[in-house]
Parts: structure tokens; C-alpha cells; sequence
């Protein structure tokens, strides 16, 4: 991969490879959340506010929400370009935005993240008043990729929810951070959903909330139902308490 800057946003030119789709040859969803991962890791690094800066003081940066369109299918071997770019604080948030473009330069996939900066050794959220000599509060760029900020998911009111799988948080599954990798999460979905749904049809919108730590050796029930629109819910609990809450939208 190329790192590059340009116009108040980090980019990354690559071309799509073989374990990042699936079996029509198109982006998995949990790819491109891998591919944001590292570019917000990295977009932080080169704004000197990532984990080195933030270590000293026994803090980290969390994901707490994102929210995902895939405007177009992206395809095997399709030379992209990811961007990225730090949106500010926003309310309670610190704000990031990704785009992947194609070889026209138009988005084929739209992203923004909610982030919070934890204090490790507490397990609490750090008040904007400790950080604002360390992270900026203002934006890289005050483009969007999605304009509003990635929204809560909750449950339609109601609706029963049904017990559709379980996962057991294993070696694969565990980042540095001790915990379960976010972006497995949305892996553990895919695999809990009728094979038909999701061989045969095309996400073109998830959005995700993150509320607690999965940590090696627990096992994480899978909970769904589906809303108004047809859109797929699935929350996935530990001991009654949810871990995270999913909202896809297939084509």
C-alpha cells in the first residue's frame, strides 16, 4: 500500500485481494471495517494523537459507533483508494469519516465513527477537559462522507427476540487491547444469518453500537429480529448484558 496525504485527508491506494470478499467476488462487510480499522489507527498515529501519545497517560481510543453505505458493489482485484479524516468532537464524540473510492474517483463506499477515549487501567470514558491539550478537538477536514453521526440502535419495541448462535471469544478473535476485535463482531452476524440472505444478497447499509468489552473465554449469545424496514437486528450479549447491537440493511 501507498500512504499518501492530500487536501486534509490520509489516503491509501490498494487493490482488492482474494480473503477480503466473498464468493461473488465482492467486499465482505467486516473487510472494509478492517481496512477503517487501520486507517484510523494510522490517521491518528500521523496526527501524533494514536496509542503512542496516549499510552503515557493510560488511555486508548475506543470505537463506540459506525455507520456504513455501500454505494456500489467493490470488486476482486479493483484497484481503490481508501480515505480517512478526523471530524472533530462532535457532542460526546470524537468524529471520523472514510470513503473508498474506485478507479473513478466516485465513492463506492461511505463510512463515519463515533469514537471515545478510555482510560485502561478504570474501564471509564476520559472527559474532554483531560484531553484537549493532547487530541484535537477541531477537524482535519470538515468534509462528510455521511453527513449525521452514526446513530443508536435499539430493538423495535415489542418484538421478541430469537437466539440464533453463540460464539466463544477465542485466539482469533482477541486484539491488542484484550478483547475481542470489534470488527468480529460483525463476522459473528454474518455467520449467524440464513445462508441465502447473505450469499445472495448485498448489504447497503449496517450501522453498529459497541457497549461492552467481549473478553477471551466468554461466549457471546446472538439475538434478532428484524424492523420496519426489513432490516436485520442482531445484539449479542454476555450474561444478560449487551455487547454490541447490529442494524443491516440488505439490498
Amino acid at each position: 500500500m501507498t500512504d499518501l496525504y492530500f487536501d486534509d485527508k490520509f489516503y491509501e491506494d490498494f487493490t482488492l485481494a482474494c480473503y477480503q470478499v466473498d464468493r461473488r467476488k465482492i467486499l465482505r462487510p467486516s473487510a472494509f471495517l478492517d481496512l477503517a480499522q487501520h486507517m484510523a489507527v494510522y490517521g491518528a498515529d500521523r496526527l501524533a494523537f494514536g496509542d503512542e501519545q496516549l499510552g503515557p497517560y493510560g488511555c486508548t481510543w475506543v470505537l463506540a459507533r459506525q455507520h456504513v453505505r455501500f454505494e456500489r458493489p467493490v470488486t476482486h482485484k479493483e484497484p481503490c483508494r481508501i480515505v480517512t479524516w478526523h471530524k472533530g468532537m462532535q457532542g460526546l464524540f470524537f468524529v471520523r469519516d472514510y470513503q473508498i473510492l474506485g478507479a473513478d474517483g466516485k465513492p463506492a463506499v461511505n463510512s463515519t465513527s463515533s469514537w471515545v477515549v478510555m482510560n485502561i487501567a478504570e474501564r471509564r470514558v476520559v472527559r474532554a477537559e483531560f484531553l484537549k491539550d493532547i487530541v484535537s478537538l477541531d477537524p482535519q477536514s470538515r468534509d462528510s462522507a455521511i453527513e449525521e453521526q452514526a446513530g443508536k440502535v435499539v430493538a423495535p419495541r415489542g418484538t421478541d427476540l430469537a437466539l440464533i448462535g453463540t460464539h466463544k471469544v477465542l485466539y482469533s478473535d482477541v486484539d491488542y487491547n484484550q478483547h475481542a476485535n470489534n470488527v468480529r463482531y460483525t463476522e459473528w452476524v454474518m455467520d449467524s444469518l440464513p445462508e441465502e440472505l447473505v450469499n445472495e444478497r448485498m448489504v447497503k447499509e449496517l450501522t453498529i453500537n459497541f457497549n461492552r468489552e467481549a473478553r477471551p473465554g466468554e461466549t457471546v449469545e446472538l439475538w434478532h429480529t428484524t424492523d420496519a424496514d426489513g432490516a436485520q437486528i442482531v445484539e449479542g450479549r454476555v450474561d444478560d448484558h449487551q455487547v454490541f447491537i447490529e442494524r443491516l440493511l440488505f439490498e
